[in-house]
């Protein structure tokens, strides 16, 4: 079997992925290669349709403060589609025109069935045959690996359109973004909702919006409740299981208490990147984090490197693509300095100009006076 040989591959063609080979393109590092199991955009092709971009996009790009949900300091979903708060549907769109303006090389319908590390190379075994790398980047995001404990209940990742589920009440499990995006479609249906959650975002005092209720959710939110959508939150309800008893569902919660509902219970509890096997065989995982060293390089694989919303430090949380974009250029950077390739320094601080080279975490703190 023959080997395609890059310098990088990324696996995964989501914002992260093709965000990364854009910067590599624009340093002018070449032999990158996107391999993809699905499509371009893919994860964001399977959100509900319902479904939007909690963080707003607006053309700024000219006053370095890029679009916040571009991948690229050139790029602008709201200049491409004239939308603040895009579909998932329209935001893979983008990321395909982008990645055809760049010419971005993308192997799609391509699944890595298994990584070996080879006299300093990496091979991967794929259902498009055998491609050998000597930098791998984990763009795989966590769509695709739903935290779902329960043995009943539908994942809000699994839900196809909220608007079109049918039933006059309905429970949730959850208190964050997903969960009140749910409650709030159901509810402007004419459904009553009901939130159980053990914590929320809803009333956090941290002002980062990684853990605070986003102020696009909590606008919808009391638009809805001022309509007349009927939506409670109980908190402090941890669930421990879920059955399915005479034709409804039993809710277990931790305290004692059982509540039980006709329509099946959606379970907006996260998601878990520890069950993606690439993570688990390339990253050390530690009390659910993926442990990173502060380049975001593996601590058990060299030239191995975490991209996207599951990168964490410490307090730093790069959940949003305005966050995670920002260490495009800093990996990038890092990688032509161990190939002792020549970098631009004009192209650095053109990044920098933009906010786009998040080189310190520590200056990642998020404090709001008022």
């Amino acid at each position: 079997m023959s080997k395609q040989h890059r310098r990088v591959i990324i696996i995964g063609a989501g914002a992260a992925g093709i965000g990364m080979a854009v910067t590599m393109k624009t340093f002018q590092l070449d032999d990158v290669c996107v391999i993809e199991s699905g499509t371009i955009g893919h994860s964001f092709k399977n959100w509900p349709k319902s479904t939007r971009t909690i963080t707003p996009s607006f053309t700024t790009n000219g006053f370095g403060m890029p679009d916040m949900n571009a991948i690229g300091k050139d790029t602008s979903p709201a200049f491409t589609f004239n939308e603040e708060h895009l579909s998932g549907e329209t935001y893979a769109e983008y990321l395909e025109v982008v990645a055809r303006h760049y010419e971005i090389e993308v192997q799609t319908e391509t699944h890595v069935h298994a990584v070996n590390l080879v006299d300093g190379v990496y091979e991967l075994e794929t259902s498009q045959g055998m491609f050998t790398a000597d930098y791998l980047f984990i763009a795989t995001g966590d769509f695709a690996f739903p935290n779902q404990p329960f043995e009943h209940g539908i994942h809000y990742s699994e839900v196809t359109d909220f608007t079109e589920l049918p039933g006059k009440a309905f429970t949730i499990i959850g208190g964050n973004e997903s969960a009140f995006d749910a409650a709030i479609h159901l509810a402007q249906q004419g459904a009553e909702v009901t939130i159980y959650t053990h914590s929320t975002g809803f009333n956090a005092e941290e002002a980062d919006p990684s853990i605070r209720l986003s102020p696009y959710t909590q606008q919808r939110l009391r638009k809805a409740v001022q309509e007349g959508a009927s939506i409670t939150m109980k908190v402090h309800y941890q669930a421990d299981a879920i059955d399915f008893r005479d034709g409804q569902y039993a809710i277990l919660f931790t305290n004692g208490e059982v509540v039980y509902s006709q329509t099946e219970p959606i379970i907006a509890t996260g998601f878990d990147v520890t069950r993606n096997p690439l993570i688990q065989q390339l990253f050390t995982v530690n009390e659910g984090e993926v442990s990173l060293t502060d380049l975001d390089e593996s601590t058990r694989y060299p030239n191995v490197f975490l991209i996207g919303a599951t990168v964490r430090h410490a307090d730093a949380i790069l959940c949003y693509i305005y966050k995670f974009r920002a260490r495009f250029a800093v990996l990038t950077h890092a990688i032509m300095q161990r190939e002792g390739l020549h970098v631009n320094p004009d192209i650095v601080e053109e990044y920098k100009a933009n906010q786009m080279y998040l080189d310190d975490y520590s200056c990642c703190g998020v404090n709001c006076s008022c």
